[in-house]
């Protein structure tokens, strides 16, 4: 994550903790057309509500440590059903369900969320169990049962 990226976590994770939800990620996309999209997420799914509150109020923000040159767009969003996984809190949100996970040498694993320690997720599949060190994960995502 670059140091912008940085800037503007630190300015969004206390307005989203303050209203019950978690930040998931930060994109900045530089160029003529700049954006800065928040991903949030809460118990239940993010509201509507919870995201205008924390546009407005991250807006306000920013417009007065101003870390971003130039015009931008705000993009306050829930994660959506493809959201990735990049935590041991979010594995162990998904216990128990399917999990496709990259590995950083391209292979694939794909698996039911069994166990979870500090530094791997154990995967239940048909011809047994395998461990994914998280230092060893490019992307994770669940699998949609459709």
């Amino acid at each position: 994550m670059n140091d912008l990226e940085e800037r503007v976590r630190s300015l969004a994770e206390p307005v989203l903790t303050r209203l019950g939800a978690e930040l998931v990620e930060v994109q900045v996309r530089r160029g003529r057309t700049q954006l800065v999209r928040i991903v949030a997420d809460q118990p239940g799914g993010i509201t509507l509500d919870v995201c205008a509150r924390v546009s407005a109020e991250l807006s306000r923000m920013l417009d007065v440590d101003d870390p971003i040159p130039g015009r931008y767009t705000l993009e306050v969003t829930s994660p959506g059903l493809d959201r990735p996984l990049r935590t041991e809190a979010d594995f162990r949100k998904h216990a128990g369900e399917n999990v496709k996970v990259v590995l950083a040498d391209g292979r694939h694993e794909e698996g039911t969320v069994e166990d979870v320690g500090s530094d791997r997720v154990r995967l239940a599949r048909a011809n047994g169990t395998v461990e994914v060190p998280f230092a060893d994960i490019a992307k994770a995502t669940l699998v949609l049962p459709w």
